[in-house]
């Protein structure tokens, strides 16, 4: 009896998966071991405090190759540390503040289990145990291993603290915090040679008073490619080396991104300064939900001996960028002050900055009057006023963070007054 041309595909669909069950039932458990690869080699090497502390972290493909499970697919990222305790004491690794959500390597095993036989997935969790780094070390030992933590993109920003056990709390512990380039991922700024972008005598050189003249100079919005259509404002300034500029947003949980610049991005892209951005740093509300964009411009400006950066601030709302732009266009929250605002609290509690200053001398466009930037995205600023963030190479305390005196919001200067 023929079947229904239906029935028959239903058939075959349910053999194939039957299959592909049955194959994976019984694969063994296979990986590389990590001298195959230069993972060790690579590392980058901070002592403090009676420590010596390796770390690296390894590129998709390697992680795969190494613990024979598609790691990243599952948003899982391991990083491989060395810690060798010089000191007198006995010591604990707090894998916490690595990752406040690490994933226990049981946990990892159990995740990719189905790709094996149950023999195969007892072997995966004894490798992934036998490997993970171990938490207390003696004195003048030296442990190493496999911390599980979420996938980031691009350089990896992570903290690392070492308690000594049985010392006051004054000494009790030392923090390390390490910013380490992952293979296989380039950001959009790597491509970007900012050393040739101006020529010596393009560059103004200011001190703080000259920088706010300055700033009175700078358009107050981006632009299309050819220039006939205003994007949405600039309202962002930073005064940063390029690699401060750069911790201060791993810090804070910006990715950095990575785009082809081909004729299609180059067409869509907001300009200034004649060019797309320089840089563009994204975040979301969770690990994988990425709603806010930090497009950044290098300026022909040196404050005080320091580069000065442009900055505008997106925030999607309705869809992530991700999906959005792909398909249906991303739509933007009109309101730029309140992103303004946000990337002005974000630094002050990422204790990434020294200063800040308020400056008038953006653009104010009414809630009832907005404008459209260049993909229609409507755009509103009650106030003219621009923030400029002194950025600092170490952590600074909150409270220690102070104000430089130029011009001072309505609502700030009626409280004041």
């Amino acid at each position: 009896m023929i079947q229904p041309p239906q029935r028959t595909y239903s058939l075959c669909l349910l053999v194939i998966l039957a299959a592909l069950l049955t194959a994976c039932s019984s694969a063994p458990y296979r990986y590389e071991p990590l001298e195959r690869f230069d993972v060790v080699q690579r590392a980058v090497t901070q002592e403090q405090g009676g420590f010596v502390v390796r770390a690296s972290v390894p590129g998709e493909q390697e992680a795969e190759d190494l613990f024979g499970i598609p790691l990243y697919k599952r948003k899982i990222q391991p990083i491989w540390l060395e810690i060798t305790n010089v000191g007198d004491d006995r010591a604990r690794v707090v894998l916490s503040s690595i990752d406040r959500e690490y994933f226990s390597p049981l946990e990892v095993a159990y995740m990719h289990k189905s790709n094996f036989s149950k023999q195969g997935w007892m072997d995966m969790e004894d490798r992934l145990h036998a490997d993970a780094l171990p938490r207390h070390i003696g004195p003048g030992q030296s442990v190493s291993g496999f911390v599980f933590t979420h996938a980031s993109k691009g350089t990896k920003a992570f903290n690392l603290d070492i308690y000594r056990i049985g010392k006051e709390a004054a000494e009790s512990y030392e923090q390390f915090t390490f910013f380490i380039e992952v293979p296989g991922f380039v950001p959009d700024h790597r491509d970007v040679n900012f050393r040739q972008l101006y020529s010596a005598d393009e560059i103004r050189d200011v001190d703080k008073d000259g920088l706010r003249a300055v700033l009175a100079e700078v358009p107050c919005c981006t632009s299309s490619q050819d220039g006939a259509a205003h994007g949405r404002p600039v309202q962002v300034f930073f005064v940063a080396e390029g690699q401060d500029l750069l911790r201060a947003l791993l810090r804070a949980g910006w990715n950095e991104t990575s785009y082809e610049r081909d004729k299609d991005y180059l067409a869509g892209a907001d300009y200034f300064f004649g060019r797309p951005p320089d840089a563009i740093f994204r975040k979301g509300r969770d690990r994988s939900t990425e709603r806010a964009e930090l497009a950044l411009w290098l300026a022909p400006v040196r404050a005080d001996g320091q580069p000065l950066w442009v900055g505008q601030f997106k925030n999607a709302i309705g869809r992530t960028f991700a999906i959005g732009e792909l398909f249906l266009g991303v739509t933007l929250d009109p309101d730029t002050n309140d992103g303004r605002n946000y990337i002005l609290q974000d630094m002050w509690y990422a204790q990434a900055m020294r200063h800040w200053a308020w400056s008038e001398t953006g653009h104010a466009v009414p809630k009832d009057a907005p404008q459209q930037d260049i993909h229609g995205n409507p755009w509103f600023s009650a106030d003219a006023y621009r923030v400029v963030i002194w950025i600092s190479g170490e952590p600074v305390a909150m409270a220690d963070v102070t104000p430089v005196n130029w011009d001072r919001p309505g609502a700030l200067r009626e409280v004041k007054e």
